[in-house]
């Protein structure tokens, strides 16, 4: 509920907040949005999915989040793996979903070999560390179809890691269609 979010940072002088784009953008979107004083933000996270820019601009300069971070995870990873920083641009915390947190792994490898890609190449991104679940409640078969004997996560997510280390989500491995031998993503389609 968009309104009763702004009136709890209102009312309680909030200094962070968390959700997903569209709940920023409801936010904004409030016919009423201009009446409240929420220059008691700086930062929050944003997750969930890509944030468009005019978006992040927005939170940034009209909500007052400066120090905004986008961040990348599943209930599976405790939930973060990746996450961008407070000073980052506003390029990396658009087009990236940041660089391992710290004490956890990320690699992006081929879906079909299992080996390591290299940097700017698209493959599936998967994570290991101390935040990797144990395993799915007595159910040895999916745990193993998802964390590898080595504990790596495979999120099924494809994802891209620049030579930065920020990694860019781009789409998901069970979307992929193999045709004349060559492996096609729905978003290389709708681009």
């Amino acid at each position: 509920d968009p309104v009763a979010t702004l009136d709890a940072i209102q009312a309680e002088r909030c200094t962070s907040v968390y959700g997903v784009p569209t709940m920023f953008i409801a936010q904004l979107d409030c016919p009423d949005f201009p009446s409240y004083d929420l220059t008691s933000l700086r930062t929050g996270i944003m997750a969930g999915s890509p944030c468009p820019v005019e978006v992040m601009k927005r939170c940034i300069t009209e909500m007052h989040m400066a120090e905004v971070a986008i961040s990348y995870g599943m209930t599976e990873t405790s939930p973060v793996s990746t996450m961008t920083r407070d000073d980052d641009d506003l390029e990396r915390r658009t087009e990236t979903v940041g660089r391992a947190m710290p004490h956890v792994e990320v690699k992006v490898i081929d879906p079909e070999t299992g080996l390591v890609v290299p940097r700017g190449e698209t493959g599936e991104l998967c994570t290991r560390g101390y935040s990797v679940m144990l395993g799915y409640w007595e159910d040895a078969e999916k745990t193993a179809e998802a964390v590898d004997p080595a504990g790596w996560m495979h999120t099924g997510d494809l994802a891209v890691m620049r030579e930065d280390g920020y990694c860019a989500i781009v789409g998901r491995s069970k979307d992929m269609v193999i045709r004349g031998g060559e492996n096609v993503y729905p978003r290389e389609i709708e681009e």
